[in-house]
């Protein structure tokens, strides 16, 4: 099974676990990860930023807290872990493995449900901007687009040799039953958003 099919898999399976009371769980798990997280983020600027984070390339392990990823227009703010695993789903949203951590070079890729953390990308579009806060450092992203794909269209993952965020999760939002459809939306770096004009290619991140 290829990658986007793990992750709609994935998705989906916490769907259901969603409707037998593990919506709870969920609530929980992200009270607990964004406390312990302001917890870190003030440790690492006590330091000036220098405190290893789990979202270090190579370092960071299945169900490991990546982060928090915000949408101030639609005030959506969701913890990250690692992994598409359903435990990791049903605590917030997942970083797919093998894509880059938030702020890498390439297409960084988180997947959520759509009856629960990404219930409000109904109403993203282009311009809104995204956040992703880690103890390393925040990284900015403009909305350039938003699509719906089949399960199969893997191609949404991939590298365009530019630094973005690809946000995923199932369509349409209030269907009843396995969505049919998938819901991309697409982000690039700030800087490279505000520099595409001239060609460059640069990170925008704000060190703590």
């Amino acid at each position: 099974m290829n990658m986007l099919g793990r992750v709609v898999m994935a998705v989906g399976m916490a769907a259901v676990a969603c409707a037998s009371g593990a919506f709870a769980y969920g609530d929980v798990a992200q009270r607990y990860a964004a406390w312990t997280f302001v917890r870190e983020v003030a440790a690492a600027a006590a330091v000036d930023g220098r405190a290893a984070g789990v979202d270090a390339r190579g370092e960071v392990q299945e169900g490991d807290r990546v982060g928090r990823l915000e949408i101030p227009r639609l005030g959506l703010s969701v913890m990250v872990f690692q992994g598409i695993e359903e435990s990791a789903l049903l605590a917030g949203a997942g970083h797919v493995p093998g894509t880059p951590p938030p702020g890498g070079a390439g297409n960084v890729v988180i997947a959520a449900h759509r009856d629960t953390y990404f219930r409000k990308l109904s109403g993203i579009v282009a311009g809104d901007r995204i956040r992703v806060v880690t103890v390393r450092g925040t990284y900015h992203y403009v909305v350039e687009s938003s699509e719906t794909v089949a399960p199969e269209d893997t191609q949404v993952m991939e590298s365009r040799d530019r630094d973005e965020l690809t946000l995923i999760t199932c369509f349409p939002f209030y269907f009843v039953g396995s969505a049919p459809q998938r819901f991309i939306v697409h982000a690039l770096a700030a800087e490279v958003f505000n520099s595409e004009q001239t060609g460059g290619r640069t990170r925008a991140t704000v060190p703590r």
